[in-house]
């Protein structure tokens, strides 16, 4: 067959009619599609809902009657848009294909999106509201399941929720009178005004001691009775223990940062008397090495060193005269 006329065959896959027919099928099945899914959901969140409220779910509708439905709205649907693509498969007066092309594309979007929007012949209607009871009830609380309820009753228990609240009140003021409840735990009807852990109790004991006149078990008044008993109030007081520790260990401390100081300051004293007798020592032996005689020594200062030593020995027996004659006498 010449290809010249493989466009005229209505067979044609790839003729511009067959094409628009095919996407207008898929869009009008994803549409119906679309809708049935929706439809589903819808039946699945009324059943939930009715169990929940404890009440008969609605049945589910037969699936080979909503197979036939759609069925056969798909083959009406199918014969009306044949018949109506075929009457409009034809160009007006004075339009050319390419605005045929424009013309069919524009109507089978409109076809689509009515499809989408339910007005397809043969759609199911949408949900109703199953009920128009309120969420939240007259004491101001979320109610998920609401029901209807007789607009009489809930008007009278309106009215009884004042006589409810003053039986409450009377009967809690009666039983305030034995019973003790964690919110008046720190006094009768004063609730957390003053707890007792707010307070010192070491203080306020101790200023009570001091205020009264100390007497011993005789009666007889005992001056030291007080200061006694504040000692022995504060040795059993585990704050005044834990901060007399403390002290202590400041003072700990602070003595061996003392001792530390003291220990090095004497340890660098023998340093230094250790490098002053050093160099005495040396200065001695380079002037005494070899009997004072030195090669390299002039004769000046040979004779100096001489007259150095013996002058010494001289003061030495000096020393010793003096000695001898002072405790001879």
């Amino acid at each position: 067959m010449p290809l010249h006329l493989l466009g005229k065959k209505s067979w044609n896959v790839y003729n511009a009619e067959n094409i628009a027919r095919v996407r207008r099928d898929e869009a009008e099945a994803q549409a119906l599609e679309e809708e049935r899914e929706r439809r589903m959901q819808e039946i699945d969140a009324e059943r939930r809902l009715a169990i929940l409220r404890g009440t008969t779910p609605p049945p589910l509708p037969d699936e080979d009657e909503s197979k036939e439905v759609s069925r056969e709205q798909k083959k009406r649907g199918r014969h009306d848009v044949g018949k109506e693509d075929y009457r409009k498969r034809r160009r007006l007066r004075g339009e050319d294909d390419t605005d045929r092309d424009i013309r069919l594309a524009m109507e089978d979007r409109e076809i689509v999106e009515r499809a989408r929007e339910g007005q397809v012949e043969g759609g199911y209607a949408k949900r109703e509201a199953a009920s128009d009871a309120p969420l939240i009830d007259h004491a101001g609380h979320v109610d998920l399941f609401p029901q209807e309820k007789a607009p009489r009753k809930t008007k009278e228990r309106e009215k009884n929720i004042q006589a409810e609240k003053e039986a409450e009140k009377k009967k809690r003021e009666f039983e305030d009178q034995y019973t003790m409840r964690f919110s008046n735990a720190a006094g009768n009807k004063q609730g957390m005004e003053k707890p007792w852990y707010s307070s010192n109790g070491t203080q306020a004991s101790t200023q009570s001691f001091e205020n009264e006149i100390g007497k011993d078990v005789w009666g007889n008044e005992d001056p030291r009775k007080n200061e006694r008993v504040k000692n022995r109030i504060e040795s059993n007081d585990p704050m005044a223990f834990m901060r007399k520790a403390q002290t202590q260990l400041k003072e700990s401390e602070r003595d061996k940062r003392k001792f530390e100081e003291e220990r090095q300051a004497e340890l660098e004293d023998l340093r230094r008397r250790e490098r002053r007798r050093s160099r005495k020592d040396r200065r001695a032996q380079e002037e005494d090495g070899i009997g004072g005689f030195s090669l390299d020594a002039s004769p000046g200062k040979e004779h100096r060193s001489r007259h150095r030593h013996s002058h010494h020995r001289h003061r030495s027996k000096d020393r010793e005269h003096y000695d001898r004659t002072r405790h001879g006498s």
